[in-house]
């Protein structure tokens, strides 16, 4: 009788307990797909267009990260790596209004693995339960609206791919699991001052200390964000990545690539409406370690050593950690962040007059036996004093070889080039008397562009016209207007262009840089090369080019070079795109409807095949990359894009970035990591 009121009770109290404290009782991390075969090009596919249909959408992917680590370290044991972060947008910037700590895994990554020893793919994401326990959400509709909304996710992968599913436990409940971070600053009249500084120094802050913006996602640019987030000046993510703690976390002996599930790492950033406090949250790496049992110490240091780094990072950028609370409903209290202690460099050695240092123990001497007659007499002979090492102070660089050999911990990029690449050493201007005249082939190497002394915009095109050209648009490409892109075209331009997939030969570009004092025009020769493949028409390219030299007759080359006959099948490293890799951004028969009076749209091209070459205005953190990898080179922008029969494609940004950028290295590209994945956005949403 007793045992059934218990259970009566129990029953009771267990209708009455809230979903989410259930969970508590059956926690499972992680839900993995697994295939015995290779479903990496339909699985693309899926996360890229078919996962739109439930509202899902796929941001700054990661395609082949094993690839960058064969690249980068020599070796990996991985066969395929690949992040691929979603969100649902709408659901979550919903719920962003009700608790923002959600954005902690927003977007969280679709991973796809297999190793190289193994048959198996595996596919797989955290549960939402895990998400919401380590960000704290415990509100009851946001934890019931987050959790339904990933069955139609799991339903469509099972539809699409079957497989054998498996749940993955928590190994470990971690207890500190949040980073939280506030910054107060001066609120400008127009925030965008606030916004332009602000992502520039922040970004640099982690550039500098060898982690990679991975990604970068704007909500308040989604179509519904401003709408939704009306509460809100600013609510961003970030994706950031370490490439040691990568590396040596799912790959290498012993790899643990389902430790990818939480990468990368995501961290909000948000605004509140007329605010002058900045809020940060980043779910920490504990959370790796522990909920997946690792307990390898290299793997172990790597996750100490990064969450020890982060907070560092935004303290000394002067933000102040909070404990982790719904700041919507709650005010943080403040953390202190212990200052990490660095290792000194050992002090210079000072000399003392009145002091002699002695060892404590005396130093072996060495004897020397010499025989006289019948007798044996030991001579000990003194030791040569070794030189002091004097350690010199020059410029407030302290030489000290002492220190010459300390691991820093820093990533050591690869001396890897792009093909073809020209040492600054080994770069050379034509001078006058070379064979070759200004943006011809030199020494089987050819510039991407022509440079001239600073001239304004009205004699820019003056003279372009007097060459015979048409100018199609004069685009600033900055907010203080120092960087101007002139695009022109001609008939023989037009008429090169007008055959598939040859259409981006269409225009050439001047640029005005008034800060470096000078100005840049592309070469033809460079470009037609490139573009046209097979088509090349090396007669009427060096036509165009002699007729830019002659109106603008003290032209030189750029020193950024790249062979040519290597530019038909360009790409920066291997696995990354080649021309023909191009990337569809829109299809349907009204897309010419959806670019009229479009302010995104800053030129109009039409070919005489029938396609038509745009030019798109890229959003303001995204058109600002040039300043990183070099300005003279950015009348690559406005972003082409084609429309022809029905589809919209562009350039893949990895190819159309480095191609004309030829001498861009791997280091640099990292810095603009997130880039090639917003201009697709970009020019995306010209089309909606």
């Amino acid at each position: 009788m007793k045992l059934k009121t218990y259970l009566l009770i129990w029953s009771i109290l267990l209708s009455m307990t809230p979903s989410f404290v259930l969970a508590e009782n059956s926690k499972n991390l992680a839900v993995f797909y697994e295939f015995n075969k290779s479903i990496e090009k339909e699985y693309d596919k899926f996360v890229e267009k078919d996962i739109k249909t439930i509202g899902y959408n796929l941001i700054n992917p990661h395609h082949r990260v094993n690839d960058e680590y064969k690249t980068k370290y020599g070796s990996t044991v991985l066969d395929l790596l690949s992040f691929m972060p979603v969100a649902n947008d709408d659901l979550v910037m919903s719920l962003f209004n009700i608790d923002p700590r959600i954005a902690g895994f927003s977007p969280f990554n679709m991973l796809i693995y297999k190793k190289l020893d193994e048959k198996t793919t595996h596919v797989g994401h955290l549960t939402p339960e895990a998400m919401l326990d380590i960000t704290g959400v415990t509100n009851k509709e946001v934890r019931e609206k987050f959790i339904a909304s990933f069955k139609p996710l799991d339903d469509m992968v099972e539809k699409k791919f079957g497989g054998k599913k498996v749940t993955i436990p928590f190994a470990k409940t971690p207890k500190d699991t949040m980073l939280n971070f506030e910054y107060e600053f001066d609120r400008p009249d127009d925030m965008d001052d606030f916004v332009d500084e602000f992502q520039n120094k922040f970004e640099n802050a982690f550039i500098n200390k060898k982690y990679l913006i991975a990604g970068f996602y704007n909500f308040m640019d989604t179509d519904n964000g401003e709408d939704i987030l009306k509460d809100y000046d600013i609510f961003w993510a970030y994706s950031l990545c370490h490439f040691g703690y990568s590396y040596g976390m799912f790959d290498t002996k012993g790899a643990r690539a389902d430790a990818g599930l939480f990468a990368p790492c995501t961290m909000y950033v948000f605004v509140r409406k007329g605010s002058n406090k900045l809020v940060i949250g980043m779910p920490k790496l504990v959370n790796v370690m522990d909920s997946l049992n690792i307990t390898d110490p290299k793997r172990v240091a790597l996750v100490e050593q990064l969450d020890k780094e982060i907070p560092q990072i935004l303290t000394d950028f002067g933000m102040v950690a909070v404990e982790n609370v719904n700041p919507l409903t709650q005010t943080p209290k403040k953390l202190l962040v212990k200052k990490e202690h660095q290792p000194k460099t050992p002090p210079v050695a000072k000399v003392e007059d009145k002091k002699e240092v002695v060892s404590k123990r005396p130093e072996k001497v060495k004897e020397e036996k010499v025989e006289t007659h019948s007798r044996e007499v030991n001579i000990i002979l003194p030791k040569v004093p070794t030189p002091v090492k004097v350690n010199t102070i020059n410029d407030n660089n302290i030489s000290n070889n002492t220190t010459t050999n300390l691991d820093d911990h820093s990533i050591k990029f690869s001396k890897r080039y792009p093909p073809g690449y020209i040492s600054p050493k080994d770069r050379k201007k034509i001078v006058a008397g070379s064979d070759s005249k200004t943006g011809e082939v030199n020494n089987g190497r050819i510039s991407i562009n022509l440079l001239g002394n600073l001239i304004d915009a009205k004699t820019a095109q003056e003279k372009l016209k007097k060459a015979g050209f048409e100018i199609l648009a004069v685009t600033p490409l900055n907010k203080k207007k120092t960087l101007t892109s002139i695009v022109f075209t001609n008939d023989t331009l037009k008429k090169m262009a007008s055959k598939k997939d040859r259409e981006f030969l269409g225009t050439l570009r001047l640029l005005i840089d008034k800060k470096e004092k000078k100005i840049a025009i592309t070469n033809p020769l460079y470009l037609s090369k490139a573009f046209l493949q097979g088509d090349f028409d090396e007669a009427n390219a060096k036509k165009l080019l002699e007729s830019i030299n002659k109106e603008f007759p003290k032209l030189t080359d750029s020193l950024d070079k790249f062979k040519f006959q290597g530019l038909p099948n360009y790409q920066f490293m291997e696995g990354m795109p080649h021309y023909k890799d191009m990337v569809e951004i829109a299809s349907g028969a009204d897309l010419l409807e959806k670019i009229k009076d479009n302010k995104k749209v800053v030129f109009v091209q039409k070919l005489s095949n029938g396609s038509t070459l745009i030019g798109v205005k890229l959003s303001k953190r995204t058109s600002k990359f040039p300043n990183r990898v070099g300005t003279i080179n950015a009348g690559m922008l406005p972003y082409p894009i084609v429309i022809s029969n029905g589809v919209a494609k562009t350039l893949d940004p990895k190819y159309y970035i480095s191609v004309m950028y030829p001498d861009l290295k791997m280091e640099e590209f990292m810095t603009i990591a997130t880039i090639p994945g917003a201009i697709i956005k970009d020019c995306e949403r010209v089309f909606r």
